[in-house]
């Protein structure tokens, strides 16, 4: 059970959702038994998840988030045929938002490999980089362009209070158990006037999100506003249009706090979206039966290996497929990741693991055989 609210302490009532069988997933595909329950808090607009087991051991040592070399990234977008990746964008965004005094000292918190730091050294070589992460998985990585003073793994140097111009963090706030304690590390960190910019899930534009295992806040705009707000930040902006499916958040440490603002009640939408996941898997299960002709799944991000999961018969699914080519090659629950151009011969059916948002969309750009049957998210 959450007793209360991550952000605001407000005590929690019955979970809006929970998982229809003892299966949690997470945002690497990692296939977990246990129930996955999410709470929505009505006083500040905050929903959360409960913690992984030994929340901090898997972090540390279990996840491992695009290891497989120094180029490997996510796919942002397909723009003209042009594939974004996910770093290239982010860093592209940083330096429209953010204006870095020269030499500025720059930690990358919760960093992983830190590419987008690296990127940002592409472009501003006058940049100081420091990293901190809880695991030392990603050290070869950050030994490329960080001096070894500048790293820290587990626990942040006491020196190190004050000296940053800028704190940036990517996708690590929705992590964490305690995000009141992040925030103020973050303060902490900052010399005064610094900027705290960072990249966190929006559950409003990826309903994925609600049910992401290891994903223990979403946030809304009023409670990232309350966090913030609460840790003596003064919230610059929350932007929710210029990063796909994510809220782009700059906060200032000054000695005048914002005011939090009013929360607007998310709880119908929220209860839209636990229905939808709650009858997910029903409906994977009734286009499954029509016919048991072999099948394959296109995405092998969260969506396919949910509907994977779903599946009374999940051998009939040959492949899956993804448009990445950091993903092909590689293989999901012991199954090939392919170019969709590569789909074999002998498969029929076609499970869509997309964001419903753009699912249609994108499979539309594709050339697919007639006969193919389809399932959309």
């Amino acid at each position: 059970m959450m007793d209360a609210c991550n952000i605001c302490n407000d005590p929690q009532g019955a979970p809006v959702y929970k998982s229809a069988r003892p299966v949690s997933i997470t945002s690497l595909c990692q296939v977990l038994d246990g129930l996955t329950r999410v709470w929505h808090c009505a006083n500040c607009g905050h929903t959360q998840t409960a913690p992984l087991p030994v929340l901090e051991k898997f972090y540390a040592e279990d996840y491992h988030i695009l290891t497989a070399s120094e180029e490997e990234d996510q796919l942002y977008a397909v723009r003209a045929g042009q594939k974004i990746f996910r770093t290239e964008h982010q860093v592209a965004t940083l330096l429209e938002k953010l204006d870095l005094p020269p030499n500025a000292q720059v930690l990358d918190y919760g960093c992983g490999k830190a590419a987008t730091l690296k990127a940002l050294r592409g472009h501003r070589d006058d940049v100081v980089p420091h990293v901190f992460d809880v695991g030392k998985q990603y050290r070869d990585f950050w030994n490329a362009f960080v001096p070894a003073g500048n790293q820290a793994v587990n626990e942040v140097p006491k020196e190190w209070a004050g000296r940053f111009a800028a704190v940036i963090s990517f996708f690590a706030l929705e992590h964490v158990a305690e995000p009141k304690a992040f925030v103020a590390e973050a303060r902490r960190l900052l010399h005064d006037g610094g900027t705290f910019y960072f990249l966190v899930p929006n559950l409003f534009a990826n309903t994925a999100d609600l049910v992401v295992a290891d994903h223990v806040n979403h946030f809304s705009e009023s409670s990232l506003h309350r966090l913030l707000s609460d840790a003596g930040f003064a919230v610059r902006e929350i932007d929710d249009t210029t990063h796909n499916s994510a809220w782009v958040v700059v906060a200032e440490k000054t000695n005048v706090n914002s005011e939090p603002i009013p929360a607007t009640s998310v709880a119908d939408k929220v209860n839209t979206m636990a229905e939808y996941w709650r009858e997910f898997g029903d409906r994977v299960r009734a286009f499954e039966k029509v016919n048991d002709a072999e099948a394959a799944i296109y995405g092998s991000g969260f969506y396919g290996t949910f509907i994977h999961a779903s599946l009374d018969r999940a051998k009939s699914v040959e492949c899956f497929l993804d448009q990445n080519p950091h993903r092909q090659k590689q293989t999901l629950l012991d199954k090939p990741i392919l170019a969709p151009e590569a789909l074999p011969e002998t498969v029929r059916r076609l499970y869509v693991g997309l964001n419903p948002r753009v699912a249609r969309e994108e499979l539309a750009m594709m050339d697919w055989p007639q006969e193919l049957e389809v399932f959309f998210p």
